[in-house]
């Protein structure tokens, strides 16, 4: 049986067949481990180098999570947990951020806009001779 790569038009990385890879997992548990292996591999390889490092220690992560969970169902709702972890850090950040940005802006507001009496007091009147 071969894996069919279902290609977006907007996106560069190939998705797996839905449907064959749930029977391959019902009937060669192992065939579809490797499988999956591969798909992860294959998209692991086309990601700048740089970033790499931090996304196979996030599937070090995934797969420790996999290997402790008793059920597959188990391991699903660790992933999405982890998922929520990481949606909530986030989301701390943006809001600490938000906090900054805002308080930053009422500390400063007045002293980077110069005040009118300053635009008066450097400006230079040309005389024009009236007609």
């Amino acid at each position: 049986m071969s894996i069919k790569h279902k290609e977006k038009p907007e996106s560069q990385y190939p998705h797996p067949d839905f449907d064959e890879l749930r029977t391959l997992a019902k009937e060669d548990p192992a065939k579809f481990e490797s499988k999956r292996i591969e798909y992860i591999e294959s998209f692991l390889t086309r990601i700048p180098a740089e970033k790499q490092r931090r996304l196979r220690g996030l599937q070090w992560q995934i797969d420790q999570a996999r290997k402790l969970a008793r059920t597959p169902m188990a391991s699903c709702l660790s992933m999405m947990n982890m998922m929520w972890d990481s949606l909530h850090h986030l989301n701390d950040h943006q809001r600490t951020l938000v906090k900054i940005t805002s308080a930053f802006r009422k500390n400063h507001r007045n002293s980077l806009r110069p005040s009118a009496s300053a635009y008066r007091e450097k400006a230079i009147v040309i005389p024009f001779p009236a007609r």
